[in-house]
């Protein structure tokens, strides 16, 4: 009813009616109900649902399940009458039937609670389609569940009783004719039981009616199926009881041919798009009969000829049959599309239609079949191959019968049906190209027709390039047909040697490497190995034909390296190279088996390996002295060594260090006898060798010059031999092989010419030189050399014989006897056994060791016996040394001791005289051994060592002669040792006391090194004697000197006055060649001496090239022999006379008390070079030219030039232009000579200085050479030798000879030593003791010249001060230095022209350096607390003052503090004015100085001076000035004794975080007095407390720092630091419920208190803000947090919540002066990655706003991009920490990244592409060349990514955002985009910027556009995800068309932000953007769109995955035209950057 009547009309009704209930009698019983009815139906619904409702109750008795007596009373019977007809009322009507509903499921009360429906129309006697109404109604509403359940059970009961007799009346055949329902009908009927009662019930009474179904006349059963319709037909029972009304049945089951029509039929319907019955079930029905039906004709007749196309009626048609057709049934209906078709098109299309079904759609793999492989296929192989199987065996391609077909129709004649199998083919390679590569292959077709071939190679070059799934494909090729992928192996191989490691890496996986290396040839099967094993048994197998192939494959494969590294320009080699681990291992092999292999094949080898050691030289062994066979082991050094050869080289190639100083340390590092010498001369002929490779390529020309002059002289002093130098050789061959431009023959060229004077040494390689034309073309002169040394090597008078000949032995005092007996060896099984038996021998089984050798020892293998054991055990095993000999005794044998001791003898011999020995320390321990030895067989036993066979004195003499005591005196020393255990040699025996006393003389006087002596001492111990009452012997100083008695050919007699020299050179037969290289020095040079030659030598091979030959003597300035005869002359002129001057140079100084050996050094190097170099030079000059005239004239007549050509004015020309070049060498070779004599002569003493320092340090030194004396003594001062060593101005004698005299200064910096002063001497302004006092004005001086001298002054003074061991300067002498320098500042001021200015800026700078020295005096301590505590009114200065306090030289704080003080306890007058003045200064100055804050202290105290009347005049009016501006004290004194009392407590606690080592323990008691004083129960107080805590923890680090104590700086920061953390682990709350949340909401309160202090003194200081202290506290309180975190535990991610919200107050916007610090907090290690790893992400949001706060900030800085420093700092920080982020949380990264990008400025690209190139870590991006592959492909750019930035705020105006949303549902009007273009404009633009666009909105327009169209497109299942109709893209093309050009920019740059990791995002922005390049008809914007995408690629890397793919789509593909546009061509430089960049992201 319309207008419901209110509550009291219903109410009167509903009493109505249960009074008329009440009222029932038999006469009133219609009437009242009649007038029951009539109330109920007037008053609504609520009214008679009463009315059932009291019916009800009111028969509930009769509706018990027993019913009682009262129950059939008159009334209760009458009422259950009523409920009885109005039920039945209700239930006859199905829309009145949900009253009845209503009123039980809403009623109250038990009766309706548990309301019992079954018995309810029991009793009211329902008819069953009764109770069916009512149970509908009530299972349709929404009603109690126990009552739905009822009615539910009710209708199952019923139904069949009332609906199916209606229906089976209805539709079962009747006597009439047609039927009673027609078609139409009949499916009415049926669809609105099954709709109202649901198909279960409905089908069985279908089942039992379509048996006898009534139909027309002619029906047929496609026709009903029609009819009848899918849903009805959805059920196969159903479906074949419809059969069996057309007579299919069990006893009459369908035929094939009768099933193929009913399938014809219905396909040529659904052709005809005729909706069909349910086929799936039709298939079932049919497939249910017990007949076996064959299926797959059924698909076979769909094989019609006229059709073309499928269509998808057609497509569900087969579909139903395949999937619901028998699966067990023979053939499977699927097996119809493997057969030959007539329409084989058709067949393929159908196919092909089927494959592009989704998965869960349709897949081949659930039907019945072949598959191509299973993971069961691959049960054995690896777990990724499993997995790699069962992501493809699902797979609908999987089908082997479907290859199968096209394989077969793939050689069709009809080029349709081919065209058709390549595109599915193609289609597949997309999908599952593994698949294709399988099944191809696995097709039994033994035909390979072209296309079966074409994808069989293109599918095997793909997954050999590395594809994803290779591992599975070839697992498969390997097990189908292992012969086919052995052969495509070596087809790949053949293709290019470098695809070996393809193939290994291919092998390995599948483990078929042993299958593949029995593949032939050998050259194949090598590239696989790096195996000893492997090559082991081949050369056991095959023998030496494997050798050989072995041989051969490294002779490729080196000559392959050496074509790569010496073409030019460079080309990549034809194999793969081999590391030199794999070499040294076929070279192992290759000698281990030499004897396997013919004699050819070993000098093959040879050959080979030199090759391998020349592209390798790592290979070999270069340590000094080693004799290690190369090419076994690769050489490496540690990363020190390494290290320093490099610096070596670069200082070298710097030009810091000369040539042939480099030549100099290797010689000393090759004669050196500490192993790490040997390793750096080792390491550096490795870096030089290494380098050879680059020489063709990279060297530029000087350096290429250096480095080949540096290789020549390796070999010219004879640095390498033997096998290294051959192959140093065969690199200069090589390299002057090379044609005439290359970089290798100027490196050779360069190379040969330092050493072509040892050319004639080998002949080979003049025979290989003289046959290189070009080198003989540009070294003709070269020729001769070469010749005469091929020469002389013909005749045999100088060749290899020479080399065969043994050299003379050094030590002729020891030798062995002639034995005539030759070395026996037994055969191979005896000798065997002695050597086992020796090899095992112990004490423990001594005596059966001896009884077996005893059985197996024969006299004739003897010396044998005793070689062997000489040589390999006693050598090297001195502690075995008494076991052997203890056999030897026990054998018996008197011969084998005799040959014993003979074999010691010339073992010892040998390695006496070996060069080795000289070199290795090993070989040194082995002849030690061999010594020890001999004297146990002999001198221990009382056994004499013959002299014949051993003079040990003779022995010394000539080790000391040779310069080879290094092994003579060890050997020696070895050998007498064993006499302590003499009877007959121990002192004190004449014999032995004669040798000690020989080793006495050597120890004293022979300058040995430390080792040797220390040898000597240890010989005297262990004889018990005292070696220095040891008498040495004369024999050394009395033998006469040998050093003149032989002299070096080439050279002149030594003469000791250069006077004496001939002046006209040498006799002619003096001359030996003019290739002769002159030795310098005696026939056996010392090391010093050899060291000295290689100097003079490397000096004058360069002399040549700086002869100069004067123009004026044309034409012979240009001829080449007259040039050559000139150097000649010149070489020969130096080399005379060179050695006597040199030897002349003398250095000698002695530092008897100065204990630094550098300053000795450095001081002798200064002094002896330069008066060597003098002298050298004056002595030589003069003799020079006359010699150098005598032998220019005899050289140039030798060359063939007449006496007329030599006149002397040509003579005297080339003389005056040449002799200064000689003088210079000869100079230069002087002070070389002069360093090296000094190092020599004062070895000793460095040693002495080092033993010193390292022994008694801090002691005086004196040197012990120098006999004392008191000659210093009486020396004046600066003379005078101190305990402490030389002074500056002494040392400066010596640095004062490395000055040029011509550029020395005028000036004086040092006084001279006759000066003397007093300290009591009246110093007159312009007077200088001993010198004329300049007149007073008449300055000479000007004023840049007088502070230029004051400065230099400055410095000598600032020198003297730091080293001064006084600190009272009253302590100096009178004539001390600093007195001198001192009085010259007073002289350089008073001779100033300015005299004003100059004083006054010295001034200032003394004063400076007064407050900034760090000496000892600590003048700048001294006078701060001067300044600060003494009482002195001097210092009442206001300017001073305030100028110290502006430099900070003078703390704020503290000067305010103690002159409050001061003022406190003494306010006089005096004081009072300073300070007021000094305050007013400070306030008022521009800028203030201090603020009111910092002197609150001072302000105060003068105050209460104002009010106590005590101020005088300055401070009154100080206050009147500062009237309403200066506060009253806000200091109450009671709060002042509390921050007293609150301090006092705090300074407890620093003391007890300082000094305990568990700060934690006393904690308890601390933090419980705490509580006692009420300090942390008061909130006030409490916040107080933590108030002056943060103040004083703050002022104590500004006055440590003030008074330079910075190691105490932080510890009060820190102690409170760990007093918070402390309080907040023990905090929780009072009533313990939540101890998390107070622990969070105490350190909020504590942190809100520190950053009050920081931001108060921020704003305090301005730009002196201290930010340290503050930084240091935040970071000790992460740390120790974070100490704690186990403690805390899910407290401590809250509690750094609330540091992060404290972060984010201090954000550098708010505190700029905090910048630095902040960032360094933010990306604390125990910050930034606990937030980043938190659980469920909770702590992304916080650090999210911490980085949006930082580029906020950075914002304005990076618009103007002028960074200056600071700024630029804090960006490289910023940038640093994106990067952090992007390598570790790139999933924060990529799901900010919009905020993030929003807010930095599109400029800033380098960070803005950090950002956007993150991608979560369970990506893998693809390769952004997407080769023919579409975006649609890649399953990656399927799902959308999850973004957590907050983008559509930008657009939270509500009419764009609703005007927005309608637009891109399709609702918008027309006119909305309009009105969007004007919106992005900006309101108001900020002053000082040129943007006119909201870039914010521009940002958050595009984002949301995007996600939108996405979204919206993947809820269009099927869709692609980018549409050009869509709205989204409608809208930004508009505004990409009618934007301008700024507009266009911003809009692409918005867009460029989408282009990131592969997803739906960056899927459609690409698409977008390639889609306005074209559609935008606009050039301007493409060149735009160019400009945006360039800027993302000219930055560093990285750069984003999306914006790769886009471009590199943009540049490649033809559709877009971009090389053909305009704007590519439009200038050079263009058109050069953008195939730049092209060709770099390519290569990318």
């Amino acid at each position: 009813m319309d207008n419901p009547p209110n509550a009291n009309i219903h109410t009167i009704v509903k009493a109505q009616i249960v009074f008329l209930l009440s009222t029932f009698t038999e006469d009133n019983f219609e009437r009242n109900q009649l007038e029951i009815r009539s109330l109920s139906e007037q008053h609504g619904l609520d009214t008679y649902l009463h009315f059932i409702r009291r019916l009800i109750v009111h028969s509930q008795g009769r509706l018990a399940l027993a019913a009682p007596p009262s129950a059939f009373d008159t009334s209760t019977a009458l009422t259950f009458r009523l409920l009885i007809q109005e039920t039945q009322r209700l239930a006859r009507d199905p829309f009145l039937a949900d009253r009845f509903r209503d009123g039980i499921d809403k009623g109250e009360g038990d009766a309706f609670r548990h309301f019992d429906l079954v018995r309810f129309v029991d009793r009211v006697s329902l008819r069953p389609l009764e109770r069916l109404v009512l149970a509908s109604s009530i299972v349709a509403g929404f009603t109690r569940k126990e009552l739905a359940t009822q009615a539910a059970a009710l209708i199952r009961v019923d139904f069949e009783n009332a609906i199916a007799k209606l229906m089976s009346n209805l539709l079962s055949d009747s006597n009439s004719e047609p039927p009673v329902l027609d078609a139409t009908q009949r499916q009415a009927l049926i669809a609105a039981a099954q709709a109202k009662y649901g198909p279960e019930i409905v089908a069985p009474i279908l089942q039992r009616i379509f048996p006898t179904l009534s139909l027309p006349p002619g029906a047929s059963l496609v026709q009903t199926l029609i009819q009848l319709g899918p849903e009805i037909t959805s059920d196969a029972d159903t479906v074949r009881a419809l059969l069996l009304r057309f007579g299919i049945s069990d006893a009459n089951p369908p035929r094939d041919a009768h099933v193929v029509e009913i399938i014809s039929s219905l396909a040529r319907l659904a052709a005809e798009g005729t909706t069909l019955c349910d086929v799936g079930a039709l298939v079932r029905a049919l497939g249910s009969f017990l007949v076996n039906l064959n299926w797959a004709n059924v698909i076979k007749a769909f094989d019609w000829p006229d059709r073309r196309g499928v269509d998808t009626a057609t497509l569900k048609l087969l579909l139903a049959i395949l999937l619901n057709c028998p699966r067990d049934a023979e053939p499977h209906a699927v097996t119809g599309f493997w057969g030959m078709w007539k329409n084989s098109l058709y067949q393929l299309k159908l196919l092909d239609a089927l494959l592009s079904l989704p998965a869960d759609t349709f897949n081949f793999v659930s039907l019945p079949g072949h598959r191509i492989v299973t993971v069961e296929d691959v049960a054995a192989a690896s777990p990724t191959i499993k997995s790699l199987a069962a992501n493809v065996q699902g797979h609908t391609w999987n089908s082997l019968d479907l290859f199968e077909v096209l394989v077969r129709l793939a050689d069709s004649d009809n080029a349709d049906v081919r065209n058709c199998v390549r595109d599915m083919l193609d289609k597949a390679l997309k999908i599952s190209a593994e698949l294709v590569r399988m099944g191809l292959l696995q097709v039994p077709d033994q035909n390979w027709g072209d296309l079966r071939l074409e994808y069989s190679r293109k599918l095997l070059a793909m997954f050999l390039a590395g594809h994803p799934n290779h591992q599975l494909v070839f697992m498969r090729l390997w097990q189908i047909d292992p012969a086919y992928l052995l052969g495509a192996f070596r087809d790949f191989y053949d293709e290019s040697p470098l695809n070996i490691t393809r193939i290994l890496d291919v092998a390995q996986d599948l483990k078929i490497l042993e299958n593949l290396l029995d593949s032939r040839p050998f050259t194949f099967a090598l590239d696989y190995l790096n195996l000893d094993k492997w090559l082991a048994d081949n050369v056991t197998a095959h023998g030496a034909e494997f050798l050989r192939s072995m041989i051969h494959f490294l002779e490729v494969r080196m000559e392959s390296e050496k074509v790569s590294r010496m073409s030019d320009p460079a080309v990549d080699g034809r194999t793969m190279p081999l590391n030199p681990q794999t070499i040294a291992i076929f070279l192992r092999t290759l000698r281990n088996n030499s004897a396997k292999m013919p004699r050819e094949d070993i000098d093959y080898c040879l050959e080979v390996r030199n090759a391998c050691l020349q592209i390798h030289p790592r290979l070999m062994n270069l340590i000094p002295g080693t004799d290690t066979e190369p090419g076994f082991a690769v050489v490496n050094y540690s990363a020190e060594i390494e290290a320093e050869v490099d610096a070596i080289y670069k200082e070298m190639y710097d030009e810091q260090t000369t040539i042939d100083e480099v030549i100099a340390l290797l010689q000393r590092s090759k004669a050196s006898s500490d192993p790490r010498d040997h390793e750096i001369f080792s390491c550096m002929l490795h870096f030089l060798f290494d380098e050879y490779k680059f020489f063709q390529s990279y060297y530029p020309a000087r350096e290429l010059a250096m480095t080949g002059y540096l290789f020549g002289s390796i070999i010219q002093h004879e640095l390498v031999d033997l096998i290294p130098l051959g192959i140093a050789l065969r690199y200069v061959v090589d390299a002057l092989s090379c044609p005439p431009e290359t970089n290798l023959f100027k490196f050779g060229l360069q190379a040969l010419a330092r050493f072509e004077s040892r050319l004639a040494e080998w002949q080979p390689l003049c025979q290989a030189l003289s046959g290189i034309p070009h080198l003989m073309e540009a070294r003709p002169d070269l020729a001769a050399t070469m010749h005469r040394a091929i020469a002389t090597g013909a005749d045999g008078s100088n060749g290899d014989m020479m080399l065969a000949v043994d050299p003379t032995p050094v030590f002729t005092a020891i030798q062995s006897d002639n034995l005539d007996a030759e070395i026996v060896k037994p055969a191979e099984e005896l000798s065997d056994k002695v050597l086992f038996i020796v090899n095992n021998l112990a004490p423990s089984n001594f005596d059966a060791k001896l009884t077996e050798m005893k059985d197996h020892f024969d006299d004739a293998y003897a010396r044998w016996f005793a070689n062997y054991l000489v040589d390999q055990r006693i050598s090297a095993e001195p502690n075995n040394h008494q076991l052997y000999l203890r056999f030897l005794d026990a054998l018996e044998k008197p011969n084998l001791g005799k040959l014993i001791l003979q074999e010691t003898f010339t073992k010892s011999a040998a390695m006496l005289n070996s060069e080795k020995t000289m070199q290795v320390t090993s070989e040194r321990a082995i002849l030690k051994n061999l010594g020890s030895w001999l004297g146990t067989i002999t001198l221990a036993r009382d056994k004499p060592i013959r002299h014949k066979n051993l003079s040990f004195k003779d022995l010394l003499v000539e080790g000391f002669e040779s310069g080879r005591l290094i092994v003579a005196i060890p050997f020696v020393c070895k050998t007498l040792e064993p006499c302590a255990k003499s009877k007959v040699f121990k002192p004190p025996n004449p014999w032995l006391m004669a040798v000690i006393s020989l080793l006495a003389e050597l120890y004293h006087l022979a300058e040995l090194k430390l080792n040797l002596k220390f040898e000597i001492e240890v010989l005297c111990k262990g004889l018990d004697i005292d070696l220095d009452t040891v008498e040495a012997t004369m024999i050394l100083r009395n033998r006469p000197s040998t050093d003149a008695s032989v002299p070096a050919p080439g050279l002149p007699d030594y003469v000791n006055d250069i006077d004496s020299l001939s002046m006209n050179g040498f006799e002619r037969g003096g001359i030996q060649g003019e290739g002769q290289v002159m030795s310098l020095g005696a026939a056996a040079p010392t090391e010093t001496q050899r060291a000295i030659g290689a100097h003079i030598e490397s000096i004058l091979t360069g002399l040549a090239s700086s002869v100069i030959i004067s123009p004026q003597l044309a034409p012979l300035h240009v001829n080449h022999s007259f040039k050559r005869a000139v150097q000649l002359a010149v070489d020969r002129s130096v080399r005379e006379i060179i050695v006597p001057v040199v030897e002349r140079s003398l250095v000698t100084k002695d530092f008897v008390m100065e204990p630094s050996e550098d300053k000795l050094r450095k001081a002798g190097h200064l002094m002896a070079q330069k008066l060597a170099g003098s002298l050298a030079l004056v002595s030589c000059k003069e003799p020079l030219k006359s010699n150098l005239g005598g032998h220019l004239r005899t050289t140039l007549i030798d060359y063939g030039f007449s006496e007329q050509v030599i006149s002397e004015q040509v003579l005297s020309i080339l003389v005056a232009d040449n002799v200064e070049v000689a003088c210079s060498a000869i100079e230069k070779a002087a002070m070389e000579r002069a360093v090296v004599d000094v190092d020599e002569g004062f070895a000793t003493s460095y040693e002495v200085r080092r033993r010193h320092r390292e022994l008694r340090n801090g002691q005086a030194f004196w040197d012990p050479s120098a006999p004392p004396t008191n000659f210093s003594v009486v020396l004046p001062d600066p003379l005078r030798i101190k305990a402490t060593g030389l002074q500056p101005h002494q040392v400066a004698v010596y640095e004062d000879f490395s000055l040029d005299p011509k550029r020395r200064p005028s000036t004086m910096s040092r006084p001279g030593s006759a000066v003397a002063y007093t300290r009591a001497d009246q110093i007159p302004p312009a007077v200088y003791p001993g010198s004329p006092a300049p007149e007073q004005g008449m300055g000479s001086l000007s004023h840049p010249e007088a502070m230029e001298r004051f400065t230099i002054t400055a410095r000598d003074l600032e020198s003297l001060v730091v080293q001064l061991p006084i600190t009272s300067l009253s302590a100096l002498p009178s004539n001390h230095d600093i007195r001198h320098l001192v009085r010259q500042v007073l002289f350089i001021a008073a001779e100033s022209v300015d005299h004003h200015r100059t004083p006054l800026l010295m001034s200032q700078k003394i004063v400076q350096l007064l407050y900034k020295t760090s000496s000892q005096l600590e003048v700048a301590k001294e006078a701060i607390t001067w300044l600060l505590y003494a009482e002195d009114e001097r210092k009442f200065n206001i300017p001073v003052t305030v100028t110290l306090l502006r430099s900070g030289l003078v703390n704020t704080s503290l000067q305010d503090q103690q002159l409050a003080k001061s003022l406190f306890q003494d306010p006089r007058p005096t004081l009072q004015s300073f300070a007021a003045g000094l305050v007013r200064e400070c306030l008022s100055s521009d800028p203030p100085v201090a603020s009111q804050n910092q002197l609150t202290y001072t302000i105060e105290v003068l105050s209460q001076l104002v009010q106590a009347g005590k101020a005088n005049e300055d401070v009154q009016r100080l206050f009147d000035d500062l009237r309403g501006v200066v506060r009253q004290p806000s200091v109450k004194p009671e709060t002042e004794q509390l921050r007293e009392k609150l301090f006092s407590w705090f300074q407890q606690w620093v003391t007890i975080f300082q000094r305990s080592h568990s700060p934690e323990k006393a904690f308890v008691p601390y933090i419980t007095q705490l509580t006692k004083q009420g300090i942390l129960k008061v909130e006030d107080v409490s916040s107080f407390f933590f108030r002056v805590c943060a103040d004083s923890s703050v002022n104590s680090y500004l006055k440590c720092v003030a008074a330079g104590e910075f190691e105490y700086a932080f510890q009060a920061l820190d102690a409170m630091s760990r007093l918070i953390v402390y309080i907040i682990k023990y905090h929780g709350d009072t009533s313990g419920v939540n101890n998390d949340q107070a622990k969070v909401h105490y350190l909020t309160k504590i942190l809100s208190i520190f950053v009050l202090v920081l931001a108060n003194m921020h704003e305090d200081q301005g730009i002196l803000f201290q930010q340290k202290p503050f930084f240091r506290f935040f970071s000790s309180l992460i740390n120790d947090l974070h100490a704690m975190e186990a403690n805390l535990e899910l407290a401590y991610f809250q509690l750094l919540t609330a540091i992060s919200d404290t972060f984010s107050s201090l954000q550098p916007t708010y505190f700029p002066g905090f910048a630095f610090s902040w960032l360094s907090l933010v990306s604390h290690r125990h910050f930034m990655p606990k937030l980043l790893l938190s659980e469920n992400r909770e702590g992304w949001s916080a650090f999210h706003k911490l980085l949006l706060s930082l580029f906020k900030f950075l914002a304005p800085f990076l618009k103007e991009a002028d960074l200056q420093l600071a700024a630029r700092d804090l960006y490289r920080g910023t940038l640093r920490l994106l990067l952090v982020l992007l390598h570790d949380f790139p999933e924060f990264l990529s799901e900010y990244y919009f905020s993030l990008c929003d807010v930095i400025p599109p400029r800033c690209i380098q960070l803005r592409n950090i950002i956007i190139s993150a991608f979560p870590l369970s990506i893998v991006l693809p390769d952004p060349h997407l080769r023919n592959i579409k975006f649609d492909s890649i399953p990656e750019m399927g799902p959308i990514p999850p973004i957590l930035s907050d983008f559509a705020s930008g657009v939270k105006s509500a009419d764009l955002r609703n005007g927005l949303d309608q637009y891109l549902l399709n609702r918008g009007a027309p006119a909305f985009l309009a009105s969007l273009k004007d919106r992005l404009k900006s309101s108001v633009v900020a002053e000082g910027t040129t943007e006119t666009y909201n870039l914010s909105l521009i940002n958050s327009l595009v984002m949301y556009i995007g996600v939108s169209s996405v979204a919206q497109a993947k809820a269009r299942s099927g869709s692609s995800v980018f549409v050009p109709s869509d709205p989204g893209v409608v809208a930004l093309q508009y505004l990409a068309s009618n934007l301008d050009v700024e507009g266009q920019h911003h809009l692409l740059s918005s867009m460029v932000l989408h282009l990131r990791y592969p997803n739906a995002h960056t899927h459609w922005f690409s698409s977008l953007l390639l889609h306005l390049f074209v559609e935008v008809k606009d050039d301007c914007f493409r060149e735009v769109m160019t400009r945006v995408l360039l800027e993302r690629f000219i930055v560093h890397r990285p750069h984003p995955w999306g914006a790769l793919v886009t471009f590199i789509e943009l540049l490649r593909n033809q559709r877009y035209e971009f090389w053909s546009k305009e704007f590519v061509r439009v200038a050079p430089e263009v058109t050069m950057l953008l195939e730049s960049v092209a060709r770099s992201i390519y290569q990318s």
